[in-house]
């Protein structure tokens, strides 16, 4: 089915639908399944994507909230109705697309590598693409490799809901041009209406206020060029990045640069203002050298930003790097611009059942965490670490911290802590019967 999307175009869907459709569903969806005035397209739509073959089932049974009326079809109708919805949205890892996929990560490795991210290797000049089977369709990967530009700004209303003001694209190719006369060119990760988040093409995240820039010129080309291989070639791409479906457990594969001496260094002698672990220096102490608020001042202090993290009883310390925030609750790590509040990514993975951990990691504890380079470490609820890229919250590697098979309902709330190019966490045991430990890993890997 996706290929033949693929070669013709939504017009022949049309072809393949079955009878109950056209009965029951072309008068608001169109003959085509694309979509009219009184209801939405069917194909290739992530939210539709996100469902089971069940879901859309129920769907077509019950209808939704003041739209789509219910249908109380004979099951083999529902089935069939939902077996083609299913079908007209289905992910590129799920389709199985034809083509050599090992020379298609050979191709990927020599041309997209250097800006994309795949499973903890790459660059940080594009979206990560760990996922790209799973998130994208076929038809969605040619789109983009054949015409980058086709698919630019594209992104869900749940990300950016109607009422809020959101930039039209985190990957908009922006030139700043301020007012000292320089210029500096880079994406557009967040934006506001009087202040922007721009990340450089060498790898900084810079904080913009309006009064610091006098034009914001936005490029209307993605960064990306079109693939330039032949036809075989952007096939064999194309069955390589079908089989993304996310990192999983475990060290990254393959070789990987170690930490550098001066991403060492940072950390051992933070500069004034910055906090990259969770007692500031290796020290411990938390001591701070910044003079700006003092015992003359300290009463006249007043808020000047606020940002809501979902949950009650947080015990993060914020981190800050390079002008940028990093907040925590459980769960979830979010970067912010220290000046303005304003969000650049948030991570956010589900919580444990709480009958599967135990102590303080049930209750929703975390502690913060901890950076080196490009990587932002944070221990899951569950026990798992993880390594986040700075600039795009993009999962590096995840690794579950207990020996395998050891007893337990085993949790985390500490903030890791790195020494050299190691990060190191643990678990304690607490108030559960548990054998506490520690665990060194390598950070790059």
């Amino acid at each position: 089915m996706l290929s033949f999307l693929l070669g013709f175009g939504h017009a022949a869907l049309a072809q393949e639908m079955p009878a109950s459709y056209k009965k029951y569903c072309a008068a608001c969806h169109a003959d085509s399944a694309t979509g009219t005035d009184r209801g939405p397209t069917l194909v290739d739509t992530r939210s539709l994507r996100a469902r089971s073959q069940e879901q859309i089932r129920s769907v077509i049974r019950n209808g939704t909230q003041g739209g789509m009326p219910a249908f109380a079809l004979p099951a083999k109708e529902l089935d069939e109705l939902a077996a083609a919805v299913h079908s007209w949205n289905a992910s590129a890892f799920d389709a199985h697309p034809a083509g050599d996929r090992a020379a298609g990560e050979q191709i990927f490795q020599k041309q997209c590598q250097s800006c994309h991210t795949v499973a903890g290797k790459g660059g940080a000049n594009g979206p990560d693409l760990s996922a790209a089977g799973r998130e994208l369709t076929v038809k969605e990967m040619e789109q983009s490799l054949v015409n980058p530009s086709s698919r630019k700004g594209q992104r869900s209303g749940a990300s950016c809901p109607s009422w809020a003001f959101c930039p039209d694209d985190p990957w908009a190719v922006v030139t700043a041009r301020l007012h000292d006369g320089r210029s500096l060119r880079g994406f557009a990760r967040s934006r506001g209406q009087h202040d922007l988040q721009l990340q450089t093409l060498d790898g900084k995240m810079v904080s913009l206020t309006a009064a610091e820039y006098a034009k914001l010129d936005f490029e209307k080309a993605s960064l990306m060029p079109a693939f330039p291989g032949a036809a075989k070639e952007r096939q064999d791409l194309i069955a390589y990045m079908s089989t993304l479906g996310g990192v999983t457990a475990g060290p990254v594969k393959g070789n990987v640069a170690p930490a550098t001496a001066a991403e060492i260094l940072r950390v051992q002698r933070p500069a004034a203002g910055e906090w990259p672990g969770y007692h500031g220096l290796p020290s411990g102490n938390r001591h701070s050298a910044l003079k700006q608020i003092h015992a003359g001042n300290a009463t006249r202090l007043q808020p000047a930003w606020s940002y809501s993290l979902p949950h009650l009883g947080l015990q993060t310390t914020p981190l800050v790097m390079d002008g940028i925030m990093y907040v925590t609750a459980p769960n979830q790590v979010c970067a912010l611009d220290a000046r303005t509040g304003r969000e650049i990514w948030c991570y956010v993975r589900p919580r444990a059942q709480a009958t599967k951990i135990s102590g303080d990691a049930a209750k929703g504890a975390q502690r913060g965490v901890a950076m080196l380079g490009d990587r932002v470490f944070f221990l899951t609820d569950d026990a798992h670490m993880i390594a986040l890229h700075r600039l795009t919250g993009a999962l590096l590697w995840q690794v579950y911290m207990p020996a395998a098979g050891a007893p337990g309902a085993y949790g985390a709330t500490a903030a890791p802590l790195v020494v050299g190019d190691l990060v190191i966490g643990g678990v304690g045991g607490g108030d559960a019967p548990l054998l506490g430990f520690i665990a060194a890993y390598r950070a790059t890997t």
